[in-house]
């Protein structure tokens, strides 16, 4: 036959559109689509021109997400309205994949300049200044008499585990809200350990807690390993008797030692 009433072999529709032959053998058997024609001696099967439009439909609507299900419920229903439907479907199902995808972008984007940061200044002994917007943190109280390292951490890890945190963001940053008066005397004495939220959170709870923006002076060092010489911070904080946020903001330079990581002071101004 030639012209419209022309029939294809499934070879010829398959070369035609860059499919395979058992992808149409599969419109077929799951009642997709049949072919206009079998040939009765050889049991060949055959496409009408029509029918190669019609594939073309199904493989572009594959292509923008829609399932073999919904691609055969909008196409037998025969109305233009019930594939709009699937096709707004689909849509809010990708804009919601492109809101993770972001998300995750934006956490990539946060994870590099975490492990960048320390090279950003190479000199950790002298102090800066630093503006830093608002924050917010999850933190677990260190009690008298604990040792500093995996005591409140484990607290943390146990309350971060729990039904209510499970659609919490964290980042992967740790580190000490310290105290500020000990810190005047050398002494490092951690408060409580904390993990950094992604986001403002969207309820209450004891360990939930706000770092307000500001400005914040700020010094490096391994304060687990080490004490520091708190001259500079009494003569810059001289005559001031008011308590300050200290926070120490742990960078991990290994995965093995994390005693020996560096951590980032900053005191509120």
């Amino acid at each position: 036959m030639q012209g419209k009433n022309r029939y294809y072999s499934i070879g010829e529709v398959a070369d035609l559109l860059g499919i395979s032959a058992q992808t149409l053998r599969y419109y077929d058997k799951i009642g997709m689509l049949q072919p206009a024609h079998v040939n009765p001696q050889n049991g060949y099967r055959q496409y009408s021109y029509d029918q190669i439009h019609y594939i073309e439909r199904i493989r572009y609507l594959q292509n923008l997400g829609l399932s073999l299900n919904d691609i055969r419920s909008a196409l037998e229903s025969g109305k233009v309205e019930e594939m709009a439907r699937h096709l707004e479907t689909q849509r809010e199902e990708v804009r919601h994949k492109i809101r993770e995808l972001r998300d995750i972008e934006e956490s990539l984007d946060w994870y590099i300049h975490y492990y960048r940061y320390l090279g950003e200044n190479r000199y950790p002994q002298i102090p800066f200044k630093k503006r830093e917007d608002e924050r917010y943190l999850m933190a677990a109280p260190l009690y008298p008499g604990e040792a500093i390292y995996g005591t409140a951490g484990y607290r943390l890890t146990q309350e971060k585990s729990k039904p209510a945190f499970r659609s919490v963001k964290f980042l992967r940053q740790t580190g000490y809200i310290l105290d500020y008066a000990s810190l005047l005397e050398g002494k490092i004495r951690p408060l409580s350990y904390f993990v950094y939220l992604k986001d403002a959170p969207a309820f209450q709870h004891p360990f939930l807690q706000k770092v307000p923006a500001g400005e914040y002076l700020c010094f490096r060092g391994q304060i687990l390993l080490e004490s520091y010489e708190p001259s500079y911070v009494r003569t810059f904080f001289r005559g001031e008797d008011k308590p300050h946020l200290v926070i120490a903001n742990e960078y991990e330079d290994n995965f093995r030692e994390f005693e020996k990581c560096f951590y980032e002071i900053q005191i509120l101004l």
